[in-house]
């Protein structure tokens, strides 16, 4: 699996916390055939750390997902609701 740090924001609470957003790539293939790619995210903040992976084959997709964490300042502990809310519309 890949990583590429997308991006990050501070967490506007006391001193305010760096939460940084990566962007996850798994190629899924089967057998020695190669397959797509599948991408996920990661959210980090200080020692805290979630992670989806495999959300989706789009890389535009995941793209907007990563953007609308890092506009609303999403911490590890709330990605999952987001994620949740993402993958219902």
């Amino acid at each position: 699996m890949r990583s590429e740090i997308y991006g990050s924001a501070v967490v506007p609470v006391g001193e305010g916390q760096t939460v940084t957003y990566t962007l996850l790539c798994d190629e899924a293939g089967a057998a020695g055939v190669l397959g797509c790619e599948f991408y996920g995210v990661e959210v980090a903040m200080g020692g805290e750390k979630e992670s989806r992976p495999r959300l989706t084959a789009s890389k535009t997709s995941v793209g907007a997902l990563l953007e609308k964490l890092v506009r609303g300042c999403v911490t590890p502990m709330g990605l999952g609701d987001v994620v949740d809310d993402w993958l219902t519309q």
